[in-house]
């Protein structure tokens, strides 16, 4: 036996026997098919469900909709299921195919009980002359009665005369064999128009709380004075990893022994860190892009000590060899000026 749902669920188009009775749990109910998925229907509880009639419903009145004078006067506007499919509104119908005459004595009874919205309900069907027969119109007093045989699919045009949110109160009875007379009812919340289903409370559900009429105090804006945000310090050279975000972690400063591949740390992502991304050094045009690693030079890390910076030359031959040719110089001007007086 298929399950029966109870999740909330909001139905907008695509075909349902909204109103279909079964044998659940040992107990005649009257549940919703959801078969919108010919495939994989799905029985669910009817208080569950939001069956909306968006404004692709709309119907207005006037001297292009000839036939439809039953529904109200001309320049009115009402909202529609077709009993034939649309695929821009929701189809719903009914069904009684999870009985048979050899269950069911005589035929199942539908009735609309009670409608709880702003306006009334009107499920038809169209003559074979045109003429509207209508099988149940809140207008004409309720509770309204309709014989459905046993092992039948059936789907009538609805109207609902204005916009907003209708509570139906469906029952079904019937007389099966071997137990007698049954009967059960179910509350149909049906949206019609542009109506916000997000804000419709299902029958049984649990109201949302209202919102405090204080609000709850806010984070500060301002950073805290326990804990500032690092700063990123200069570098002679561009960072590996993005620099420090408001969150800091050990992969977040190179260190000397940094490896040469990329950790996770050093993606830019947009959700890496705290969820916010900080400013990138500038980066030469022959330096990798932000989130890889280059391979880090090892002349570059051993001590310029001794050698020109510029070349990588040796200093000590360059001084000891300045000096010689010094010394040199001022022996060869010694003897000069001696020369000089001596003459």
């Amino acid at each position: 036996m298929d399950p029966v749902h109870t999740e909330r669920t909001v139905i907008d188009s695509g075909h349902v026997d909204a109103i279909s009775p079964r044998i659940a749990d040992g107990t005649f109910q009257s549940l919703l098919l959801d078969d919108r998925d010919a495939l994989a229907p799905v029985w669910r509880t009817p208080e569950s469900v939001i069956l909306h009639l968006t404004g692709a419903g709309a119907l207005h009145l006037g001297d292009d909709t000839p036939g439809f004078e039953f529904l109200g006067a001309p320049g009115r506007t009402v909202y529609c299921i077709p009993q034939t499919q649309d695929p821009a509104v929701i189809w719903t119908g009914w069904s009684t195919q999870a009985f048979t005459p050899g269950n069911v004595t005589g035929d199942l009874a539908l009735t609309l009980d009670a409608v709880d919205g702003p306006g009334d309900v009107v499920l038809w069907e169209w003559s074979p002359f045109g003429e509207p027969e209508m099988l149940l119109d809140s207008r004409s007093g309720l509770p309204a009665t309709y014989p459905v045989p046993s092992n039948t699919h059936q789907h009538a045009n609805w109207a609902f005369t204005e916009p907003g949110v209708y509570r139906l109160t469906f029952a079904w009875s019937a007389n099966l064999n071997g137990t007698g007379h049954v009967s059960d009812s179910s509350v149909y919340t049906f949206a019609v128009g542009n109506v916000d289903t997000s804000t419709i409370t299902l029958p049984g559900a649990q109201p949302s709380p209202s919102p405090s009429s204080s609000p709850s105090p806010s984070p500060s804006s301002s950073p805290s004075p326990s804990s500032p945000s690092p700063s990123p310090s200069p570098s002679p050279s561009p960072s590996l990893s993005p620099s420090p975000s408001a969150s800091t972690s050990p992969s977040a400063s190179p260190s000397p022994s940094a490896d040469t591949h990329a950790s996770p740390s050093a993606s830019a992502s947009p959700t890496s860190g705290a969820g916010t991304i900080s400013p990138q050094p500038f980066l030469p045009a022959s330096s990798p892009p932000t989130g890889t690693t280059a391979p880090v030079s090892t002349a570059a890390q051993e001590p310029t000590t001794g050698r020109l910076a510029s070349t990588g030359f040796p200093l000590t031959p360059v001084l000891f060899t300045a000096g010689l040719l010094l010394a040199a110089g001022a022996a060869l001007l010694t003897v000069r000026h001696r020369a000089r007086h001596t003459n």
